[in-house]
């Protein structure tokens, strides 16, 4: 299963288009559509992404790691809406938060528990914040996991 347009058109919304290397939250250098620069990508320390090159690389990244992540997890077959929901989780915490995500064990356990679903998708909204290195209700991830929860249950 591959993600569909609406589901590159939900993290680009949520990651936002940025041309050039910054820290995201988690303190990571990235660029563009939230593509963290690995070692090996010295490149684009100094690079200016258009949006087209952005996206092409949000699509090299969601079908080789996050999308392929997500169909190799999954045990049971789900709707398109819910595989696009499930990968922006994913390319946002990561594989291995994923793994151990109540999302997923819905998934495959077949839930269609509304209260369950958002729940599931809500419990990850936290970041640590930089300054206290705590972790903290994250407004942004608020929404976003709220937008992903529904994106799986429409």
């Amino acid at each position: 299963m591959q993600i569909s347009e609406a589901g590159l058109a939900l993290i680009k919304r949520e990651e936002q288009f940025m041309a050039r290397r910054y820290y995201c939250a988690a303190g990571k250098l990235t660029i563009g559509y939230g593509h963290v620069i690995q070692a090996n990508e010295q490149h684009y320390n100094t690079a200016t992404l258009t949006e087209a090159q952005a996206s092409a690389l949000l699509v090299q990244d969601v079908s080789r790691q996050y999308g392929a992540h997500v169909a190799s997890k999954l045990t049971r077959a789900v709707a398109q809406h819910q595989f696009d929901a499930m990968v922006s989780l994913c390319f946002n915490i990561g594989t291995g938060g994923f793994d151990q995500s109540s999302v997923l064990r819905l998934a495959n356990a077949g839930s269609t528990s509304h209260e369950a679903i958002c729940a599931a998708f809500g419990a990850w909204n936290k970041a640590t914040n930089p300054h206290t290195h705590q972790k903290e209700v994250n407004n942004g991830l608020t929404v976003r996991r709220a937008r992903e929860a529904a994106l799986y249950l429409s």
